[in-house]
This record gives structure tokens, sequence and C-alpha cells, in this order.
């Protein structure tokens, strides 16, 4: 298993493997509303996201080339008032159910990890779902510690 940056070449992929993301919080009270018309929109803002220059895609492929693990990390901002003034964000992470729990998650963090520490950033920071327990146990053994929530309200019809 490697992992490797994904190109513009790899958009089909990247969209089946962060849809699935999306698909796999059905029941989330932010994630569970994909619009009808998401994969159409996903396909024209993954290309731009690959073609950037200011953020990474890396996939986690096995020997035959297959897609087993998908990570998205860019360039964030801070606020003025707050240290660090740029840091690390990852999103996007998912990693195929058949391949979980073989070490896919640390090679894909490691690829994320170096890219930032190129740029000269010292933190990484990603937001998680708070109905996955298996996530965020994932991330507190990867030493990352709970920093804020989001609180989501809808407002009644009028």
């Amino acid at each position: 298993m490697t992992v490797r940056r994904a190109t513009p070449d790899d958009l089909e992929v990247v969209l089946a493997m962060r849809l699935a993301l999306l698909r796999a919080h059905a029941g989330n009270v932010v994630y569970g509303r994909l619009r009808a018309d998401a994969p159409e929109r996903a396909r024209r803002l993954f290309a731009e996201q690959l073609a950037s220059p200011h953020e990474a895609t890396w996939l986690a492929v096995d020997a035959a080339g297959g897609a087993l693990g998908i990570l998205r990390c860019m360039e964030g901002r801070g606020s003025p008032l707050l240290d660090p003034p740029r840091y690390g964000y990852v999103a996007s992470v998912w990693v195929a159910p058949e391949a979980r729990r073989t070490g896919i998650l640390h090679l894909l963090m490691a690829a994320a990890e170096a890219w930032t520490r190129e740029r000269g950033l010292d933190e990484l920071r990603l937001h998680a779902a708070a109905d996955n327990a298996t996530a965020t146990a994932a991330w507190q053994a990867m030493g990352f510690t709970v920093a804020e929530q989001l609180f989501v309200r809808r407002l009644p019809a009028d």
C-alpha cells in the first residue's frame, strides 16, 4: 500500500470517495442533507481543488492502483488575534470499510504532515462529525484534542 498525491486525472475516484464519505453520514444533522445535485456540484468543485496549488488531496492505493482511502489538506488562516496565523487543515478523510484498521489513516496523515511542514506550518486542525465515535477515537489516538463544538438549530418555518 502506498500514498500518492491525487491529480486531475483522479477526479472520478476522488468524487466517488468523497461522496461515499458524505453518504456515510446520512443521519448527521449537517452532512445528512446532501443535495440532489451534489454529484454535479462536487465534480466542478473537486476539479478546482485538485488543480489548486494551495491544497493537496492524497490517495492511499493498493498494489494494483485501487484507491482505498483519501485525505484532503489545505492551508488554513487563523484569527488575526490568535497564534498561529496559518495552519494545516485536514478534511474529507475516508477509508474504504474493508480497508479500515490497516494503517491507511496513518499513511494519509503522514503525507498531510509532510505537506504541512513543507509550508512552514507547525499545527494541524480538522473537524469531525460529533456522532462518529470511531473517528473521534482515531483522531484522539493520533494526538488531536477537541478544541470546539459546532451547535446546529434549524429555525421553524414562518
